[in-house]
């Protein structure tokens, strides 16, 4: 492994708990496909959430059918390098790349309990009613993290 890659638990949780998003790879029959999510991480959890409908929502499906694995990345402390010479120039930051299993979650108390952990990261608290009209549009997904290492590039 490299000098700046690990594969500690509690590195990899401190910055999926302060990445503002993550970005989602999947695949689906029109090919790759990138997303970035709101998501929260649990228990080696990521919980984000999606419509019913739409390619996203489509291709998770297709992933959880098939048990196909999808990936993911997310940065923070992102501060731009300079320097006297191109090489120099580049970005310092802490990231985790991953991936894992998706399933959707379909029990209504483990969907509030998921978007429960969503809304405390970006809120603070997970106290806040649902509207059930939107709570029923809503699809809530799990993804079990099977592998993460962050990456500290912190020079």
């Amino acid at each position: 492994m490299r000098k700046d890659v690990t594969d500690d638990p509690k590195a990899v949780a401190d910055i999926l708990d302060r990445a503002e998003y993550l970005s989602l790879a999947l695949a689906d029959d029109a090919g790759l496909y990138s997303v970035p999510v709101n998501f929260a991480c649990a228990d080696g959890v990521v919980y984000f959430h999606s419509a019913r409908k739409g390619r996203k929502f489509e291709a998770l499906c297709l992933a959880e059918a098939n048990g196909v694995v999808v990936a993911f990345s997310a940065a923070t402390d992102l501060a731009p390098k300079t320097g006297e010479k191109a090489c120099q120039w580049g970005y310092k930051f802490r990231c985790v790349l991953g991936s894992g299993q998706v399933r959707i979650v379909r029990d209504a108390d483990e969907c509030r309990t998921g978007l429960g952990v969503i809304m405390k990261k970006y809120a603070g608290a997970d106290n806040f009613p649902y509207d059930e009209k939107i709570l029923a549009k809503t699809a809530v997904i799990a993804l079990r993290l099977e592998n993460a290492t962050a990456r500290l590039k912190l020079e």
